[in-house]
């Protein structure tokens, strides 16, 4: 049996624990290590060491704990002997498995532990750092009689590691683990107002994009009556984008190709994507999310306002366009936005002026949008992910 004062001596050593709470509202970053992760809302930090190496977190909605520990680049010979030395260190039954992530070997292990009596289960991820600047390794639990509930929303918390810029706009690793890309790819045939486009997605990314949509939603959903439901709104399409990002980048590149030679500048560029999105087959998805995966609508599948939303905003951000999407609980609707010096109707997001896109009426150009939609104060504003590092 492992106690928690053992549990605490063996992760975090030398802990100066936080008198006050402090709740994260956004991706946590370390400037040393070039890490971030992307919490779930609510979580807290509870205690960390002195050359912030160590950390332990507490969730203020579920009853989920996490410890992240960063470990020398000569202290394991690999992320799968991190996690099993840090499992063993704990006193933890589980098993672990390697796998690739980001051109690395990374690990997952799943594992149970007992802390004051209590049974606890949960998983553990660890993977390389870059630059030889050591091994992150993230454990999060809870109790056992709570797994279940639980799964999803620790599942997600791992899923929002990044290690470097670059898995910013890819997959994250529990979504990789459980859908490697396929060696198949399937070939698209898009027609863009006139202009054909060949393309291609990975054969797996319907399947695996669909279950990050869906997971992500059962995590949104606990915040339905939480003073944090605007943040986990945010963060929910925070994960699509990014893991939706690397899937379309053939897609994106296609089409630039394709439409960029005829169009006098980005914004022309936009309006031929969003006439595009305009004429899509508006369909409601028969899932809890309601969502429409980016593949599957690439693939001719139906779509409504968010995820075309989405669509634009994945593939006009690889185009270097900035963009946001504009979601909205009072008007049940959801709005692209690009940055551009063109006329027409603009929302205000962090200083920079968004022309807004209406994905469902035909006909509207950037700028335009209905009367009755036309209060900034009813519209929540989603911005990509932050990237941080090189």
């Amino acid at each position: 049996m492992t106690s928690t004062r053992s549990l605490k001596k063996t992760l975090l050593l030398c802990l100066t624990v936080f008198s006050s709470v402090q709740l994260f509202a956004t991706q946590q970053y370390s400037p040393s290590y070039g890490y971030s992760i992307d919490f779930p809302e609510g979580f807290y930090l509870s205690a960390k060491n002195d050359d912030s190496t160590a950390y332990q977190f507490d969730s203020a909605l579920l009853p989920v704990q996490a410890i992240l520990r960063i470990y020398d680049a000569d202290r394991y010979p690999s992320a799968q002997d991190a996690l099993d030395g840090t499992l063993d260190a704990l006193g933890a039954d589980g098993t672990s498995e390697s796998f690739s992530w980001r051109g690395t070997d990374a690990a997952l292990a799943t594992f149970t532990l007992k802390l004051k009596q209590s049974e606890n289960e949960g998983l553990g991820f660890a993977s390389p750092l870059t630059y030889g600047k050591g091994t992150l390794v993230l454990f999060t639990w809870c109790e056992q009689n709570q797994y279940e509930n639980c799964l999803n929303y620790m599942l997600s918390l791992l899923d929002s590691v990044c290690i470097d810029r670059g898995s910013y706009f890819e997959p994250g690793p529990i979504t990789t683990y459980a859908y490697p890309a396929s060696e198949e790819k399937r070939e698209l045939s898009l027609d863009i107002g006139g202009t054909k486009v060949t393309t291609s997605i990975n054969a797996s990314d319907e399947e695996a994009s669909r279950y990050l949509i869906e997971r992500e939603f059962s995590v949104m959903q606990l915040y339905q009556q939480s003073v944090l439901w605007k943040e986990a709104w945010q963060r929910y399409y925070r994960m699509i984008f990014r893991d939706s990002y690397g899937r379309l980048q053939n897609v994106a590149f296609d089409i630039y190709n394709a439409l960029s030679p005829s169009c006098a500048d980005e914004t022309e560029l936009a309006q031929r994507l969003l006439t595009w999105t305009q004429g899509m087959p508006y369909e409601r998805e028969k899932t809890n999310s309601d969502f429409a995966d980016l593949p599957s609508i690439l693939s001719g599948g139906g779509s409504d306002c968010d995820s075309r939303s989405m669509l634009l905003a994945v593939l006009l951000r690889q185009m270097n366009v900035d963009t946001v999407i504009f979601v909205s609980a009072e008007y049940g609707h959801a709005l692209a936005g690009i940055v551009s010096d063109h006329p027409g109707h603009t929302y205000s997001v962090n200083g920079k002026k968004y022309l807004m896109g209406e994905t469902t009426a035909t006909g509207l150009t950037w700028g335009k949008v209905a009367q009755d939609l036309d209060d900034e104060s009813k519209w929540i504003a989603v911005e990509a992910p932050l990237t941080y590092g090189d």
